[in-house]
C-alpha cells in the first residue's frame, strides 16, 4: 500500500476503537480516560470536517447526524461505561428534562416544544415551519450533547437525545424527519410547562 492510500484517519478512528474494546472492563486511570477523550474529541472533529468539504458529502445532509461518523462524545460515553462511571438505567423525569432544556440552546427548546406539539415526531419542513428555524442542526447538536452531559444518553441509539429519521433509505438518504424518545415525552411536556410558567412569572407583568 503507498502512502498515497493510506487513510490515516480511518487508522486512528480502528486505533481508538480497539483501545477501548481493549480497556473494556478494566479500571482506568483518570490520565487514560482524558487521553482517550481527547483522542475521539480529535477523531470526531476530523470526521466532521471531512464531512464538511466539498464533494465529500451528498447534498443537504447533516454530518453530524450520519450514523458512519464517530462522534467523540459518543465514545466517551464509551470509555465511561466501560469504567463503571455511568448509571445502568436512565429514569426520564421532569427534573431531569428540564435540566436538559436548560443547558440546551434556545433553538433545542424551540425544537423541543415543536416536537411535543406534533406528538413526539414530525418531519423536518414541519419542524421548521413551527420552530421558524431555516435549519434545525443547531437545535439537535445542542439538545444531544446536553443530555450527555446529564448522562441520559448513553442508553440511546447513537448517544442522541433527538433521533434522525431517513427516508426512503436509513443510511445514505437526508435526514427527513426527527423524534423524540417515547418514554421520554411525557416528562419533557412537564418540563416545558414547569419552565413556561417559570418564564410568565419571571418576565411577564401580573394582571390588574
Amino acid at each position: 500500500m503507498s502512502a498515497a492510500d493510506f487513510d490515516d484517519l480511518e487508522f486512528a478512528r480502528q486505533q481508538l476503537h480497539l483501545a477501548v474494546a481493549e480497556l473494556s472492563g478494566t479500571e482506568m486511570t483518570p490520565r487514560d480516560r482524558v487521553q482517550l477523550g481527547l483522542l475521539a474529541a480529535q477523531v470526531a472533529l476530523s470526521d466532521r470536517l471531512s464531512a464538511l468539504i466539498p464533494g465529500n458529502a451528498t447534498a443537504e445532509a447533516d454530518p453530524t447526524e450520519h450514523p458512519s461518523v464517530d462522534n467523540g462524545l459518543a465514545i466517551v460515553d464509551e470509555l465511561a461505561l466501560a469504567a463503571g462511571k455511568a448509571s445502568e438505567d436512565v429514569r426520564w423525569t421532569p427534573a431531569l428534562c428540564e435540566r436538559i432544556l436548560r443547558t440546551s440552546s434556545p433553538a433545542g427548546h424551540r425544537l423541543v416544544q415543536a416536537l411535543l406539539a406534533e406528538g413526539g415526531s414530525a418531519s423536518i419542513d414541519r419542524l421548521t415551519e413551527l420552530t421558524g428555524d431555516t435549519t434545525l442542526r443547531a437545535a439537535t447538536q445542542s439538545l444531544n450533547m446536553a443530555a450527555r452531559r446529564e448522562g441520559a444518553a448513553h442508553t440511546l441509539p447513537e448517544r442522541r437525545l433527538i433521533q434522525a429519521h431517513r427516508f426512503p433509505h436509513p443510511v445514505t438518504s437526508k435526514v427527513s424527519a426527527y423524534s423524540l424518545p417515547a418514554e421520554a415525552i411525557s416528562s419533557f411536556t412537564t418540563a416545558v410547562g414547569l419552565l413556561g410558567e417559570m418564564h410568565r412569572r419571571l418576565y411577564e407583568p401580573p394582571a390588574s
